[in-house]
């Protein structure tokens, strides 16, 4: 009775490494051990309503996956904590959650930490490491749990390695190509091959039985810098370019028929290639690899990659954050050797934000019945999926073309999105998102420079300038009045909210 005691604790002593060993565990002593390392997150979130912010959307619930990590912190995708009100984990040995929030966020790699306030929450769970190494056309296991905290696997593939940005992010990074004819959710489901965890899947479309992962050398990188930098642990690439495929246009740049290269068209502000490179530049030599004419060059292991991974991942190349990776351009037909400093994204470059907001509910201002409101793609997409054939197309137009400051501009585009019709403001009420530029003569940079416009002029009168040049005057001294009825006829409990 003794020796089968002690054959079991030796067994549940067992390091979780040894379920990767070259001796396979059977199934149910993997499951028994994964449970320890894998956790329920369910999300309690309610979105803002970027028309109308005073009156944020319905709150909706999703679970999503979580993977216990070293340091008593759970991994998680930023996708699915966004807009959160409450997070709450349950780990397999208890059958009440445990409120989770989160400690870091990176939008960039989809990737965030929680923390549990309860300290023994972590004493019977292990904590998962990360695989770098990626073996493409290799038989994987897709690990999630079910409704009842049971471990669920199905069989998929890594097919391919290719580079897009993530869902709320603006860095091209890696992913994993992964097939199944499993169907998933891509809620965070852990990704294992015979050597370990290789991935999460942050993406998986039923009809085409495939989906996303985001690498195991990738959330290696996010665990190892995270608690290292201020921003992001992934570096941008700084600007964007198009390929250089026929004769004549390398002839004009200055390029033979033999020489291949891309053509920059188009810097980031702020970005550390604001200072050395410039539009029309061809990049021929990246990170000391040549690249082809479609911006591409050959990864050792991972066949063609865009050029985009060694200045935003290319670790294993020598490149990280804040190193120094060598170029060579083409610029007036001539050559030129420069060093790009990898740094991260520059938020403060963007003119009218997309893909994430940052955590921040969008800025309103309400006065006299006026709505105002910054330009964002958010405020864009609320028309609808069909969203770019439905509005005006020229804020469609500044989407496209003006999501970045020009260098030494600061400042958001405003936009007059409705208004609350009310006597004192009859004649106006047909005003639909119109972009503002003056108020009382003065430019306006966002809603706040509005609001302090407002408050700070001495003038009974106040004009608004919209685009097609129409001026909207106020009376500033009626506007207490009528800003009081407005808010009590519509139901509208602040009239800003900042």
């Amino acid at each position: 009775m003794k020796i089968q005691k002690l054959v079991f604790f030796a067994l549940l002593t067992l390091p979780i490494s040894f379920l990767f060993s070259e001796e396979p565990p059977t199934k149910q002593y993997r499951e028994s051990e994964l449970r320890k390392s894998i956790v329920q997150v369910r999300i309690t979130a309610q979105a803002p309503n970027y028309y109308m912010p005073w009156r944020p959307k319905k709150p909706h619930t999703q679970m999503a996956v979580g993977i216990v990590v070293e340091g008593q912190r759970i991994l998680a995708l930023t996708s699915y904590l966004k807009n959160y009100t409450l997070i709450e984990v349950k780990k397999f040995s208890s059958y009440t959650p445990s409120p989770a929030l989160p400690v870091r966020v990176d939008y960039e790699s989809n990737l965030s930490l929680l923390s549990i306030k309860d300290p023994d929450f972590f004493k019977d769970l292990k904590p998962l490491t990360f695989k770098g190494s990626i073996e493409l056309m290799k038989t994987v296991s897709i690990v999630q749990l079910d409704n009842a905290g049971a471990i669920q696997e199905a069989n998929g593939k890594v097919n391919a390695i290719d580079m897009e940005k993530y869902g709320m992010g603006h860095t091209d990074l890696p992913y994993l190509n992964i097939v199944s004819e499993e169907k998933h959710r891509g809620n965070g489901e852990l990704i294992i091959n015979g050597q370990g965890a290789i991935g999460l899947l942050h993406n998986f479309y039923v009809r085409k039985n495939s989906g996303k992962a985001i690498p195991g050398f990738i959330i290696q990188r996010f665990l190892e810098q995270i608690d290292k930098v201020n921003g992001s642990p992934f570096s941008h690439l700084g600007f964007s370019y198009r390929p250089l495929t026929d004769n004549a246009t390398k002839e004009y740049f200055g390029l033979s028929n033999s020489q291949n290269g891309v053509l920059i068209t188009e810097i980031i502000p702020y970005s550390s290639a604001e200072e050395i490179l410039e539009v029309d530049d061809i990049v021929t030599e990246f990170g000391n690899k040549a690249i082809d004419s479609r911006g591409y060059f050959q990864h050792p292991n991972f066949d063609k990659q865009s050029l985009a991974y060694l200045s935003n991942c290319g670790d294993e190349f020598g490149f990280s954050l804040h190193s120094e990776l060598p170029l060579k351009v083409i610029r007036n037909k001539k050559e030129y050797e420069f060093k790009l400093k990898l740094e991260p994204f520059p938020y403060k470059a963007i003119k009218i934000p997309y893909k994430n907001y940052q955590g921040k509910n969008p800025d309103y201002l309400i006065r006299g019945g006026f709505v105002f409101l910054d330009l964002s793609e958010f405020l864009l997409k609320e028309w609808g999926l069909r969203w770019r054939s439905k509005i005006n197309k020229k804020l469609l137009y500044l989407h496209d073309y003006h999501k970045y400051h020009k260098p030494g501009e600061e400042g958001k585009f405003v936009i007059l999105s409705q208004v609350f019709p009310d006597i004192s403001n009859n004649g106006y009420h047909h005003i639909s998102m119109k972009i503002v530029e003056k108020v009382n003569g003065r430019p306006v940079h966002s809603v706040r420079d509005i609001d302090r416009l407002f408050d700070d002029s001495s003038e009974n009168f106040i004009s608004i300038e919209v685009d097609n040049e129409m001026d909207i005057i106020l009376d500033k001294r009626n506007l207490p009045v009528i800003d009081k009825r407005i808010q009590k006829q519509f139901g509208i409990k602040k009239l800003k909210n900042f």
